[in-house]
């Protein structure tokens, strides 16, 4: 079982523009993951589906899953998220 698991997301803007399409990784517990990419290729859009802060930027995931040790986070809130332990720094 993943640490941290993001399955298939789908990331659309303003209800119109797809940023992000089938994206999935996995983070094993006790191992680090980097995320590399362009400018503008998804890295910062990534992160913030992970820890909920996509709807400041009028964002949305609209397909796929987050899971935290085993349990979904993706509609919880930022601040639900803190209490759990995920944080972006």
């Amino acid at each position: 079982m993943s640490y941290l698991s993001i399955n298939n997301i789908e990331v659309i803007y303003d209800h119109v523009i797809l940023v992000l399409k089938g994206v999935s990784l996995q983070v094993p517990q006790g191992k680090i993951v980097a995320l590399l990419g362009a400018n503008g290729a998804g890295k910062s859009t990534t992160l913030k589906s992970i820890s909920n802060l996509l709807r400041a930027e009028r964002g949305d995931v609209t397909k796929g899953s987050v899971e935290f040790k085993g349990s979904r986070i993706d509609q919880l809130t930022p601040a639900d998220l803190v209490r759990r332990g995920v944080i972006q720094v």
